[in-house]
Order: structure tokens, then C-alpha cells, then sequence
């Protein structure tokens, strides 16, 4: 089906589907001495998908798909605190999309106990101008053995990970589904790096943009930099056979007026739904 003709309702589930394959492949490459240091562990349970980790950051102890599509009832809660509780009833959150049924889903998740915790802003595109984008990209790098050094290097210093998962974001270069794109200051070679961006392909030409660094609005004001490296991410994707991409603005505004949601618009998006963060322990 023509992602022009979805409902709201099935353009949610068909953006948190490759959210969540996304997030399973990256757990998926992890090598064994980095899934057993970090605790990494996911589970899907029917629709019912979650990962967790020793990494205190919300995307890597997430329950993806709660409300849509998996149902909520009193077995998936039982199923979600069991995952957690397997790793001694560590923090943990639930994604909550704007689409998700019932729709009072947040707040029946707060009367368990579960606390507010954020929001992000669900970007989608599936008329990509492909001129445009290789244009805009066209001083950026994908990412190859020979530079993935520094490109790791660049997300471990902006996210204050440890060295170990620099080993798991080596696993990513080359793996089936995946391209990587830096882009250096100024655009010239040789420069130091000041933006990344990842994009994860599926097999249903649908597509993820993540692992992004700086973050918009978080950690640096890069719009013009991320827009740059997301354009060549999307021209080869679209090269590749993808027609529909997903991102997220983590610094939502409720006109949808500002500098990222300019940038994102710029090259064919448009915000769909909020995803809102729930979190507990």
C-alpha cells in the first residue's frame, strides 16, 4: 500500500515498525564482549517489542511498541516489568505515540506508576527530492574502515560513552541496511568532523535516521550541518530503493516554526505525531 495512502493510524505503525527493526538490528550487531558488558537484552513478545542495557539513556531501555500496534493490557505490563526486573527493575521507558491505542494510553501508564518523561516530534517523508538532497550533500563523506576511527570517535566524545562502544558502532559499517554520513568542518577534507548521521534501510523501503550527533537543539545549534549530512543519507537511500523516512525532532515546538522543523521541511518532511516518553524505576 502507498505510504500516501495510509491512515494516520497505519503511517504510525509503519514508522514505529522500522523505528523498532532499527533498534533490534543495532542490538543484533552488537559483538559478544560488547553485549555482555553493556547487559544488552531484547525481547519481542507477539507485536510487543522492548531492549535494555547498562547505557542510562532512554533509547537503549525502551519499550518501542506498546499501543501500536501491540495491545495494552495487563499481560504486556506483566511482560514489560518481567524484562526489566531481569536486570535488577532498572529505569526503563515506554514510548507512547501519538497514534497509540487506547487513547488514553499515557495516562492510564501514569496511574501505574510511570512518570512523564519528554516528548519527541515524529518526522516523515515519502516524496524526497533526490536532486535537491545530492546537491545539499554533496561535501559530505559516507562512512568507510578508512574514517570509521574518526567518526566513532566523534560520537563517543558528544555522548560520553565509554571506548567499548565504539567497538559496537564499528559493527554497523558495512552491515546490510545501513550507511553512515559525516560531514567535516566546512565541508573540507581533512577538516575535524562536526556532524553525523545514520540511516537504516528495510527490506520494505522504508527508512530510519538516527545516531545523530550533535543533537538539534541539544547539544549544538547544527541545522545546517545535519541537514547536509541528512541529504546525501537520503540520496543514496532513495538510490537504494527507499521511498518513506522517519526521524524525530528531540526538541518539539509547539508551532512546528522552528530552525529544525525549517531544515526537515526543506527536504520533503513534515511532523506527523508526538511520541511521548514515559519512564519508570
Amino acid at each position: 500500500m502507498p505510504a500516501q495512502t495510509l491512515t494516520p493510524r497505519e503511517l504510525a505503525v509503519r514508522g514505529e515498525n522500522v523505528d523498532t527493526r532499527n533498534w533490534m538490528d543495532i542490538f543484533s550487531a552488537a559483538p559478544s564482549h560488547v553485549a555482555e558488558a553493556l547487559g544488552l537484552a531484547t525481547q519481542w513478545q507477539g507485536p510487543l517489542a522492548m531492549v535494555r542495557s547498562k547505557i542510562p539513556f532512554s533509547h537503549f531501555n525502551m519499550v518501542l511498541t506498546l499501543g501500536c500496534p501491540a495491545p495494552f493490557d495487563d499481560m504486556a505490563m506483566a511482560s514489560i516489568q518481567q524484562f526489566y526486573d531481569a536486570r535488577g527493575g532498572g529505569k526503563h521507558w515506554i514510548m507512547v505515540v501519538g497514534e497509540a491505542e487506547p487513547r488514553d494510553l499515557g495516562s492510564l501508564l501514569q496511574a501505574r506508576g510511570y512518570q512523564s518523561a519528554g516528548a519527541w516530534d515524529r518526522v516523515l517523508s515519502h516524496n524526497v527530492n533526490a536532486d535537491l538532497c545530492e546537491s545539499l550533500g554533496k561535501n559530505c563523506e559516507r562512512v568507510t574502515a578508512d574514517n570509521a576511527a574518526e567518526w566513532s570517535a566523534f560520537l563517543l566524545k558528544c555522548y560520553g560513552m565509554p571506548p567499548i562502544v565504539g567497538d559496537w558502532l564499528h559493527a554497523l559499517i558495512g552491515r546490510k541496511g545501513w550507511i553512515h554520513a559525516l560531514r567535516r568542518e566546512g565541508g573540507v577534507k581533512g577538516a575535524p568532523v562536526v556532524m553525523t548521521r545514520s540511516l537504516f534501510l528495510g527490506d520494505d523501503g522504508w527508512a530510519w535516521l538516527g545516531i545523530d550527533a550533535p543533537i538539534l537543539g541539544v547539544m549544538a545549534p547544527c541545522y545546517d550541518d545535519d541537514q547536509t549530512v541528512t541529504a546525501a543519507l537520503l540520496s543514496a537511500a532513495a538510490k537504494a530503493g527507499a521511498h518513506s523516512f522517519v526521524s524525530d525532532i528531540e526538541v518539539p515546538e509547539a508551532d512546528r516554526q522552528g530552525p529544525a522543523y525549517l531544515r526537515w521541511g526543506e527536504l520533503g518532511f513534515a511532523p506527523v505525531y508526538l511520541r511521548n516518553l514515559y519512564s519508570k524505576g
